[in-house]
């Protein structure tokens, strides 16, 4: 899904118009509209795109970071220098002349290289192999920040780590819709888009789930078939984590 139907999404499910919009964050109108197209010209380039994006989610009580993820992920735009961002909307100039190189270095550096490769395999004879330790460690629920890893409270409700083989949550928008984003243990994307009101979404993984909700008051959550109620209130953005072992109790 891209950013222009997400932010389309979420001025719509507020029941805001793009001229109501436009007046709250001072941002044309057509610029706007742009933007639920996928279109980024009028607003002068990614950056300034990607600011405007932060600015609407803000007004609309959306998931900034979630939109602006979305908005990096359509533009392959991640971990660019800042001296790229200031060039590409024309805040300064960038010297694009290559550094000479010097072949006397060159051949200093292949010298140091040579050294290493014959030092390395020398040292490592002499060392002996650490010995293995037969030592596990058992994996408690993760829960918010603000929580304890063995117990926390969830919506009004304990959340006690209890020895199971994996972890499934089902997230349902009971009272609202929400922007939804869900992850795995190495942080690739399961879930991210809009959970209109009444419908739901069920996962499960081995290991860990990461959950962000955006508007924490509008949903249920059930952890491991045991409902652990609303996660916050309306408009409140949430950052869970949930691993095996995950129950609650009243």
């Amino acid at each position: 899904m891209s950013a222009g139907i997400l932010l389309r999404q979420a001025r719509e499910s507020v029941g805001m118009s793009l001229e109501e919009l436009s007046e709250i964050i001072c941002v044309r109108r057509t610029v706007l509209n742009d933007l639920e197209n996928d279109n980024f010209e009028s607003s002068g380039g990614l950056t300034y795109a990607r600011g405007h994006i932060r600015n609407i989610a803000r007004a609309l009580h959306a998931n900034e970071d979630l939109l602006v993820e979305e908005f990096n992920t359509m533009n392959h735009d991640f971990n660019r220098p800042m001296v790229e961002l200031l060039s590409e909307n024309s805040v300064i100039s960038v010297d694009r002349k290559k550094a000479k190189i010097s072949f006397g270095l060159m051949a200093k550096v292949a010298a140091v290289v040579v050294a290493l490769l014959v030092a390395i395999p020398t040292a490592a004879s002499f060392t002996h192999a650490p010995s293995k330790s037969g030592a596990k460690s058992s994996t408690a629920a993760l829960l918010p920040s603000s929580a304890s890893t063995t117990s926390g409270n969830l919506g009004g409700t304990t959340a006690v780590a209890t020895k199971t083989s994996d972890v499934s949550v089902v997230v349902s928008a009971n009272f609202g819709s929400t922007w939804l984003a869900v992850t795995d243990i190495s942080g690739t994307q399961i879930f991210s888009g809009m959970l209109t009101k009444g419908s739901s979404q069920s996962f499960a993984d081995s290991q860990l789930i990461n959950v962000t909700i955006g508007n924490a008051g509008a949903v249920n959550l059930n952890v491991n078939g045991v409902d652990a109620g609303a996660p916050g209130t309306t408009g409140e953005v949430v950052h869970l984590q949930f691993g095996p072992g995950a129950s609650s109790q009243g």
